[in-house]
């Protein structure tokens, strides 16, 4: 019980770590258990491309080119001096920045005059999601992410070995991109618990291997997760596409698009995940209730067979006074014992073969059901 208290208050620390109650809006504290901070700034168009890791934010405003994307990627919010210092530099809103700490943001957009607000998640099979902050400005990206994981490896190296047509686009592209690769992590999330119900669903019908039912209800409760996760995604891209207000240029509503039907696809996939596990539980617990039931069976077929042997026992082991030859004369007949223990084969036989011929020894139904050719189940075509 202490383990699972521990697990869950570490499940919620990222929630309850916030600023005291009546703290003024935009108050900043670091992140719970943050990572070492490392600031990397890559520049680049359809020509060239230029990447660099940074130790300060001062003057990366005025090296923006007009001609050029600019993607400046901050992953660990140790360094919670240089956050602000970067923020600072953009002009970032100290709102906006109390919530790029606070790592327990649901994924949503927000319009402010220099700069749109976006965040995502990226799920983790066995834990919550990673939050990673997008600030998309006229001709520079932002992202931040405290994990030291770093998602959008790909992306930069798609820039770096021009791969694709991600050099030649503008920033709008660069966000989708994010966006996308985020989005596209969910499919192996849900192949992955696909694959663990699948087996569960195996391994309880064949009875092969013992199924815990915990690790069933903590299936179903982090595919609930991520369906609700999933579900607001779907909604931040939906008004990406239908805002006026929305920064992305016209060419890029069909990636948007696209993106946003991979949301609706992976919805489904977890809807049925959803239902899936379910019944599971359903199937499980009905097979339990099964399981004990033929039990009880055994042990009623048991009992109900010694129930005349012990009547027949019982009934000659009265202590009356044998002198008397109103009072068993059994007890005085040559072949009493005998004859009591084939009373007893005799009882309990007659207990088994009844029993047998209700079908209590076999799954099959009791005789007389389906006898008659009209309560047999009709076939179509016969």
């Amino acid at each position: 019980m202490a383990k699972m208290k521990k697990k869950l208050r570490k499940k919620y620390d990222k929630f309850f770590h916030r600023p005291p109650p009546g703290s003024s809006p935009g108050t900043v504290i670091a992140p719970y258990d943050p990572n070492p901070t490392r600031l990397v700034k890559m520049t680049y168009n359809a020509e060239d491309v230029q990447s660099q890791v940074l130790d300060s934010a001062q003057g990366l405003k005025s090296a923006l080119r007009n001609d050029s994307v600019t993607w400046i990627s901050l992953l660990g919010m140790q360094n919670i001096t240089l956050i602000q210092e970067l923020c600072h530099e953009f002009g970032i809103h100290r709102l906006t920045v109390e919530d790029v700490l606070n790592q327990y943001q649901r994924p949503k957009v927000e319009y402010f005059d220099e700069y749109t607000y976006i965040t995502v998640h990226v799920p983790k099979p066995d834990s919550d999601s990673d939050v990673i902050s997008i600030l998309m400005g006229e001709n520079f990206i932002i992202t931040m992410q405290d994990s030291a994981t770093d998602y959008l490896d790909a992306i930069r190296n798609r820039i770096l070995k021009k791969v694709g047509q991600i050099r030649g686009k503008d920033r709008s592209y660069l966000c989708y991109a994010i966006i996308d690769t985020v989005i596209d992590l969910y499919f192996p999330l849900t192949e992955n618990y696909a694959q663990r119900i699948e087996d569960a669903e195996s391994h309880i019908l064949q009875a092969s291997k013992p199924v815990a039912i915990i690790d069933v209800f903590s299936m179903r409760s982090k595919v609930n997760f991520f369906h609700r996760i999933l579900w607001s995604h779907n909604q931040m891209i939906s008004q990406l596409i239908h805002d006026p207000e929305s920064p992305f240029q016209e060419d890029s509503f069909v990636y948007l698009r696209d993106c946003f039907d991979h949301t609706m696809q992976i919805l489904e996939f977890l809807e049925n995940l959803k239902e899936n596990a379910k019944t599971l539980i359903d199937l499980h617990l009905s097979l339990q209730g099964h399981r004990s039931n033929e039990i009880m069976k055994v042990l009623t077929i048991i009992t109900a067979t010694f129930i005349p042997m012990t009547f027949i026992s019982g009934l000659y082991g009265m202590n009356f006074d044998t002198s008397s030859p109103h009072n068993m004369p059994e007890l005085h007949w040559k072949y009493g014992y005998p004859f009591a223990i084939m009373m007893m084969i005799l009882a309990g036989g007659s207990m088994l073969i009844y029993f047998y011929s209700q079908r209590w020894f076999s799954n099959q139904a009791p005789l007389g059901q389906f006898d008659k050719d009209e309560d047999k189940p009709k076939i179509a075509g016969n």
